[in-house]
C-alpha cells in the first residue's frame, strides 16, 4: 500500500508538470514571437574631430554599445571615428545587410546638425566653416532611416549627437535652398512611421551632456538597461530616461517617439529550464551514501538556473556536500548531480519522492520529480550507470575531437550549413556549451540564433549554420564547442567567409544588395565572370544578385542580347540595380530600340527603393525634362541623395550643373566642392571635369600644374576623354613644353577609347604632317574613326571630321581602307551594309574595326 500511494502522488505531481510546462511554451511563443528574425544594427561613434570641439565619449559609447548589440543578436557594423568617405563604406556596408531584416537599428554618438528641419551626421574631417560644407560633408540621417524603412519590419534608431552647435556658418545649401541653421541646440524632431521607433538622448533642441565618466549618461544607462532580460523596449527607454535624469540632476530628459505595432526586447526571455519531468533511479538497499544518477537541468541561453527542493522523500536520508537536505532548500543546479542518499533501514521496494523546480533569472520556473526507488539489485544498475557514463564521455570525446576545423561559407547566400557530423547515438542525451562564438554573422540552429553560453542539445549540432557578416571575408571566426556538464576537453571549429567566384568577378559598384565594392564594367574579365556567375546560378537559384552579375558578364562578353533577357530577369526577381541597368539599355538603344522615354519609366522604380545608380539617373531625367515630366527641385535632390551615398557620377553631374548655372545660378565655388569631392574617391571624370576648371581658370584661378596633373591621373585611370585634354596640352606647349610624339600617343588613346575630338585632333596632327610620306593614310582611319564614333546630341553636330575626310585624295582612302579590312574576317566585311561611297565604306570599316578591338557600350 505504501508503495501504491507513493505513485498515485506521482501522478498527480505529473499532471501538474504538464499543466505548468504547457503554460510556460505558450507564454514563451507569445513572448519571443518575431523575435528570431535577423536583426542588423549601424552603430557609429565619434570623438576625435580634426577642427571641430573633439568629445570626450562617443567613441567609449558605441565600442560599448556594439557590444551590448551583439549580445542581443545584431548583426553590429561599428564606425569609429570615421571621417566622410568613412561614413560612406560604413554607411554602404550597412545597408548591404539590411535586407529582409527583421529589425534595423542606428546608433549614432557625436555631432549633428540640424538645417531646414533635417538632421545630419558629422564625420571628424568636417569643417562646416562655408555654406557649401553640409551637402558635400556630412551625410543626412533621413537618407539611412528610409532605406532600413523599406528593407526590415521594425525600426530603431538612437541619437546621442545633440551637443552644442559648434560650427562656424549659420545657412547651408539644401538642394535649391540657402537654409539657417535650425535652433543652435540639438537636432530636429523626426517623427516615426509605423513600425519605427526614435530616441534621442535629450529634447529635439535641447543639448545632452557628455558627463564625467568614460560614457555618456545617456550611453551607459542605454547598454545597462538594455541587457535586462524580458524587458519591452518602452520600458527599457523609460528606466534610461529615469537614470538620465537622476545622474544628470534634470538637466537633461531623454526622448522618444514611438509608433511600434509590436512588443520588442533586446534580450527575450527564452524558453523556461529544461527539467526532465520525471526520472527513475534505483538505490541499494543499506547504503550509507549513494549519489543519485539525476539528469541535471539546462538552459538553452546557458544562464544560471537555481533550484529549489520543495519536496523530500519521506524515508531515507537527503544529503549535500555530506550535510543533511531540508525541505525548501535552494542550490545551484549542479547541485543536484551531487545529491546523496542514505538507504539505511529503508526496506527494498521503498519509493521516495523529490520534487524540486529550476528557475532562471527571467523568473520563469520548471518543476521535475525525482522517483527513488529502493532495491536489492541497484548496485549492479548504478555501476551499469556509471560504465555507460563512461561511455558516453568517451564517445562525446571522440566525437568532440573528429569535427571539422575549417567551414568555408559563402557570404550573402543566407544561412550556411555548417555540415558537422551527427553526434553518436551513445552521447545522444548530452548537451555541449557555446564557450565561444563569432562576433560578426550569426550562427543558428534551426531557426533558432545561438549566441555565447548557450546550450546545445546533441540533434542541434548537425543543423547547425552560420551566416557571415557582409564585409568579414578572409576574416576567420571561431566557434568553440564544450560538454555542458562533463570534463572534456573543446574543440573548436573556425568558419572562414568567402565571397562567391561571381562576386568577386562581376559585382556592380554602388550595388546596396551585393556584398562587395565591385568592379566597373571595363574591369569585368569575361573569361572569369560568365562561369562564375553560371555557378552561382546553379547553385543559389534564389539568389537574384548572380542573375544580375551573370548579366554583367554577358555585357563584357559583348553578348548584349543574352545580356538583355538575363538583367530583366534579375530585375523581375528582385534586384533593384537590375531596374537601372535595363534603363540604360534603354537609353542607349542597346539590342533594344532607342527609347528615352521607356528609360525614364522603368528607373523610376529603383530609385524609389534608393539605389545610388538610379538616383542620379532619375534625377538627371527629372531635372533636364529627359523623358519625364521635368520636376528641377526633385531631380536635383535625388542627384544629391545618390552623392551623399559616394557615387561619383552624381558629384559630375552636379558639379557641372552649378560650375555652369544650369537651371539654377552659376555658383562654381559649390560646383567645384563636389568635383573635388570626387576626387577625393579616385573617379576618373572629376579628375578630368576638375583639370578643365584648372586649365582654362573657369571657377577658379587657372593653374597648368594642376591641370596637367589631373589630366594625367584621369587619362592614365581610363577616363576616354583626358588624353585628348592632354594630347592638346602637349600638342600646344600648354603648361609643358611641346612634345609631338607625346600629343600623338595621348590623342591615339583618346580616339581608341571613343572621343571623337580625339581621333579629329589625331587626323589633323598626321593631315598637317608633312614628314611622313604615310601622314594622310593615317589622317584618313582617324577623321573615319571620328565619324564612326561621332553620337548624336553629344559629339560633333558639324561632322567636321566628315567633311575633312572628304577633302583628302583617294589613293590614301584606298590604303586606309586595306589597313581596315586587314583586321576584319571575310564573314564581317560581308555583313556590313552596301557603302554608298568610298567615304561611307571608311567610316563603316573603322566602326567595325573599333568594336571589334575593344569598346563595348558599357565600358566607360
Amino acid at each position: 500500500m505504501p508503495k501504491f500511494h507513493h505513485i498515485r502522488r506521482l501522478c498527480a505531481y505529473l499532471l501538474t508538470i504538464a499543466a505548468i510546462l504547457l503554460s510556460a511554451a505558450t507564454a514563451y511563443a507569445a513572448i519571443t514571437e518575431g523575435e528570431n528574425g535577423r536583426r542588423v544594427a549601424l552603430v557609429i561613434g565619434n570623438s576625435v574631430y580634426k577642427t571641430l570641439p573633439s568629445l570626450p565619449n562617443p567613441a567609449n559609447d558605441v565600442e560599448e554599445v556594439a557590444n551590448t548589440l551583439r549580445s542581443a543578436g545584431f548583426d553590429v557594423t561599428i564606425g569609429v571615428n570615421v571621417d566622410r568617405i568613412g561614413l560612406e563604406d560604413t554607411v554602404r556596408r550597412f545597408l548591404r545587410s539590411t535586407s529582409n531584416a527583421e529589425a534595423g537599428l542606428i546608433y549614432y554618438s557625436g555631432h549633428g546638425i540640424q538645417v531646414g528641419g533635417q538632421n545630419f551626421i558629422v564625420p571628424v574631417d568636417a569643417t562646416l566653416e562655408t555654406p557649401y560644407d553640409v551637402e558635400t560633408q556630412t551625410m543626412p540621417l533621413d537618407l539611412i532611416l528610409n532605406h532600413l524603412k523599406q528593407n526590415s519590419r521594425v525600426q530603431l534608431i538612437f541619437l546621442d549627437a545633440c551637443r552644442n552647435n559648434p560650427f562656424n556658418a549659420q545657412k547651408f545649401w539644401m538642394a535649391e535652398k540657402l537654409e539657417p541653421v535650425g535652433a543652435t541646440r540639438g537636432l530636429a524632431r523626426i517623427d516615426s512611421d509605423l513600425g519605427s521607433l526614435i530616441a534621442f538622448s535629450t529634447e529635439p533642441g535641447q543639448v545632452a551632456l557628455d558627463g564625467a565618466g568614460a560614457l555618456s549618461p545617456y550611453s551607459e544607462s542605454f547598454i545597462k538597461r538594455a541587457s535586462e532580460p524580458n524587458k519591452e523596449i518602452r520600458q527599457v527607454l523609460t528606466d534610461v530616461r529615469r537614470d538620465v535624469i537622476a545622474m544628470t540632476g534634470g538637466k537633461q530628459v531623454p526622448w522618444e517617439n514611438s509608433s511600434l505595432m509590436d512588443s520588442f526586447y533586446f534580450i527575450p526571455a527564452p524558453p523556461p529550464p529544461s527539467v526532465e519531468a520525471m526520472q527513475q533511479v534505483s538505490v541499494p538497499e543499506g547504503a550509507a551514501a549513494t549519489k543519485l544518477p539525476i539528469a541535471p537541468p539546462h538552459d538553452e541561453t546557458g544562464s544560471t538556473l537555481l533550484v529549489t527542493l520543495n519536496q523530500l522523500p519521506q524515508t531515507g536520508k537527503l544529503s549535500f556536500d555530506g550535510k543533511p537536505v531540508e525541505q525548501g532548500a535552494k542550490m545551484p543546479a549542479a547541485a543536484l548531480t551531487a545529491l546523496t542518499y542514505d538507504s539505511s533501514g529503508v526496506a527494498a521496494g521503498t519509493v521516495g519522492l523529490i520534487g524540486y523546480s529550476v528557475s532562471d533569472p527571467y523568473g520563469q520556473a520548471t518543476q521535475g520529480v525525482v522517483a527513488i526507488t529502493v532495491a536489492a539489485d541497484a548496485g549492479a544498475k548504478l555501476a551499469q550507470l556509471e560504465q555507460q557514463k563512461q561511455v558516453r564521455l568517451a564517445d562525446a570525446d571522440a566525437y568532440l575531437k573528429t569535427l571539422p576545423r575549417d567551414v568555408s561559407t559563402t557570404i550573402g547566400v543566407g544561412p550556411v550549413a555548417a555540415s558537422l557530423p551527427v553526434v553518436p547515438a551513445s552521447a545522444a542525451e548530452m548537451t555541449f556549451k557555446v564557450a565561444a562564438l563569432p562576433d560578426k554573422g550569426t550562427l543558428r540552429a534551426g531557426d533558432r540564433v545561438i549566441g555565447l553560453g548557450h546550450v546545445l542539445e546533441a540533434a542541434d549540432i548537425p543543423g547547425l549554420s552560420y551566416e557571415p557578416q557582409i564585409g568579414t571575408e578572409n576574416q576567420p571566426f571561431a566557434l568553440t564547442l564544450q560538454a555542458a556538464n562533463d570534463n572534456l576537453p573543446p574543440a573548436t571549429v573556425t568558419f572562414k567567409p568567402v565571397l562567391d567566384a561571381c562576386d568577386s568577378a562581376a559585382a556592380a559598384p554602388l550595388d546596396l544588395q551585393g556584398v562587395t565594392s565591385g568592379k566597373l564594367p571595363n574591369e569585368i574579365d569575361p573569361d572569369e565572370a560568365l562561369p562564375a556567375c553560371t555557378e552561382a546560378i546553379k547553385a543559389y537559384p534564389e539568389v537574384a544578385r548572380f542573375v544580375y552579375q551573370l548579366g554583367r558578364a554577358q555585357l563584357a562578353n559583348r553578348d548584349t542580347k543574352a545580356a538583355f533577357a538575363t538583367i530583366k530577369k534579375a530585375m523581375d526577381a528582385g534586384h533593384v540595380r537590375a531596374i537601372h541597368h535595363l534603363s540604360t539599355m534603354y537609353e542607349i538603344g542597346a539590342s533594344v530600340p532607342r527609347n528615352v522615354d521607356k528609360a525614364a519609366e522603368i528607373v523610376q522604380a529603383a530609385a524609389k527603393k534608393g539605389d545610388p545608380y538610379a538616383l542620379h539617373s532619375f534625377g538627371n531625367d527629372l531635372y533636364y525634362g529627359r523623358g519625364v515630366k521635368a520636376d528641377q527641385q526633385q531631380g536635383l535632390r535625388m542627384m544629391l541623395q545618390a552623392a551623399d551615398l559616394g557615387h561619383t557620377y552624381a558629384m559630375n553631374a552636379l558639379g557641372y550643373i552649378f560650375l555652369n548655372g544650369v537651371k539654377v545660378p552659376a555658383d562654381p565655388e559649390r560646383g567645384i566642392r563636389f568635383y573635388e569631392a570626387g576626387v577625393e574617391r579616385n573617379d576618373i571624370y572629376s579628375q578630368n571635369n576638375l583639370a578643365l576648371v584648372y586649365r582654362f581658370g573657369k571657377g577658379a584661378s587657372q593653374d597648368l600644374p594642376k591641370a596637367l596633373d589631373l589630366f594625367t591621373r584621369a587619362a592614365e585611370g581610363g577616363q576616354p576623354y583626358a588624353p585628348t585634354n592632354l594630347g592638346r596640352m602637349y600638342r600646344d606647349g600648354v603648361g609643358v613644353t611641346a612634345d609631338k610624339a607625346e600629343a600623338v600617343k595621348w590623342l591615339e588613346i583618346g580616339a581608341e577609347r571613343g572621343d571623337y575630338w580625339g581621333a579629329l585632333d589625331r587626323a589633323k596632327l598626321a593631315r598637317d604632317d608633312g614628314t611622313d610620306p604615310d601622314s594622310l593614310v593615317i589622317a584618313a582611319r582617324y577623321f573615319a574613326l571620328a565619324m564612326a564614333v561621332n553620337r548624336p546630341g553629344s559629339g560633333d553636330p558639324k561632322n567636321q571630321a566628315l567633311a575633312e575626310l572628304k577633302t583628302l585624295p583617294d589613293v590614301a582612302k584606298k590604303k586606309a581602307e586595306g589597313i581596315f579590312s586587314a583586321e576584319l574576317t571575310a564573314q564581317e566585311q560581308k555583313a556590313l551594309p552596301k557603302a554608298k561611297s568610298l567615304n561611307d565604306r571608311l567610316i563603316q570599316l573603322a566602326k567595325a574595326t573599333w568594336i571589334k578591338r575593344n569598346p563595348r557600350y558599357d565600358l566607360f
